[in-house]
């Protein structure tokens, strides 16, 4: 239906552009007979002017007139019939007809080539960049599960499964979908392994020993300097205590040409371990980043959490406590990120960059944080019905010596 309606609009629009070439066959057309027609009845009219005032007889002014008559309609039929005089009009409708089908056939190839492709290629662009829904979004993340299972060996297809699962909060999913996709290269692909580790491990708490380590491992041993990779084996490592084997990793992780925001978060893991960061002998262009980090201070929240007065009886001293903060209106990952027991209420919190888990994305890259503060009655690191929950919005200009004060005084739905 569309096509069609489309064909109507353009033989219509192309008829009104050429108008005035079918108009002026037209009218030449009409000229003619009408000049003829006027040129009969003034004739006419003569005759019977002269045949009343005595110059012709009856007889001749029948003669006459018949002759007239005759004249009258050979010139009708021998422009029907295309005389000289017709010729230009008529060639003017084939070049009416001709510039008809030229303008609809570049059209047509136009939105072929154009119109339909590049069309449904921007619309998909847009759509990619417009704000979606939370429903739209796991709508479409579902549609690309079923495309999947349709057809495994789409590595690409799986990464992009995971990161969808890793930005939504389903790190067991994640993990799911960069397992398949790695088993599909042999378990040979250094990003997939690292990004199934740190799933595996925001799926259990943070927990980054046992299966995660032995992946970042195993990415390791593809590729030694995989940055990501060093990151999280060094987290790995001092999570399990073993100071000597996070400040290997780390240290090979600070020979590496490190962004701006990272070099900081690593010099305060590497003092942690009781190793130092190497930095590389600066030219021009790093001289100048760094004294602009210099001027920037990395932010520091100091918060004092405490619980209501009401829902304290809710919350037993085992129930675990977690304290984050994200980016205001940026990316759902935790920037920095405190895990103890709701029992510690009230007590100061400190987050800062080195409580940082990814590479990249740390409190030194944002000006606006939501910080939370929840109770988990389950303990897991997702909310849930029955948690207990605060909520604070701070700027990097509210920061200071003094503590920002953040209560749990709501209870999830």
């Amino acid at each position: 239906m569309l096509l069609i309606a489309m064909l109507l609009l353009a033989v219509v629009a192309t008829a009104w552009a050429t108008r005035p070439l079918w108009r002026a066959a037209v009218d030449a057309g009409l000229r003619r007979r009408t000049a003829n027609v006027l040129a009969y009845r003034q004739r006419v009219a003569e005759l019977e002017a002269d045949r009343g005032a005595g110059l012709l007889d009856t007889d001749t002014a029948g003669l006459l007139r018949a002759e007239l008559d005759t004249r009258l309609l050979r010139d009708a039929e021998v422009a029907d019939a295309g005389s000289p005089v017709t010729g230009g009009p008529r060639r003017a409708r084939w070049a009416s007809l001709v510039l008809v089908l030229l303008i609809l056939a570049v059209g047509f190839c136009g939105y072929f080539v154009e119109g339909s492709w590049r069309a449904q290629q921007r619309i998909a662009q847009g759509a990619q960049t417009a704000q979606a829904t939370p429903d739209s979004v796991a709508a479409m993340v579902e549609t690309l599960a079923a495309k999947l299972r349709d057809n495994p060996n789409d590595v690409d297809g799986w990464a992009l499964l995971g990161r969808s699962y890793f930005v939504m909060g389903r790190y067991a999913d994640a993990a799911e979908a960069y397992a398949s996709g790695s088993r599909v290269v042999n378990d040979r692909e250094p990003d997939l392994l690292v990004n199934q580790g740190e799933s595996l491990a925001l799926a259990d708490e943070r927990n980054l020993q046992g299966r995660p380590m032995d992946l970042f491992r195993a990415a390791l041993a593809i590729d030694p300097d995989h940055g990501k990779a060093l990151w999280y084996a060094g987290l790995a490592a001092e999570q399990a205590g073993a100071d000597a084997d996070a400040r290997r990793y780390w240290t090979a992780l600070s020979n590496q040409t490190l962004p701006g925001e990272l070099r900081p978060l690593l010099e305060a893991r590497l003092q942690r371990v009781g190793g130092a960061i190497t930095t590389p002998a600066p030219g021009p262009a790093a001289a100048a980043e760094t004294e602009t980090a210099t001027a920037t201070a990395a932010p520091v929240l100091r918060l004092d959490v405490s619980i209501a007065a009401e829902l304290a009886a809710r919350a037993p001293d085992d129930a675990v406590l977690f304290v984050f903060a994200r980016a205001a209106g940026g990316p759902p990952m935790p920037l920095a990120v405190h895990r103890g027991l709701a029992g510690d209420l009230p007590r100061r919190i400190v987050l800062d960059d080195s409580m940082s888990m990814q590479p990249g994305l740390s409190l030194s890259g944002f000006d606006h944080w939501e910080v939370v503060a929840r109770i988990s009655r389950a303990g897991g690191v997702q909310a849930a019905s029955g948690d207990l929950q605060g909520r604070l919005t701070v700027a990097r200009q509210d920061l200071g010596d003094a503590a920002l004060a953040l209560q749990i005084d709501q209870v999830i739905p």
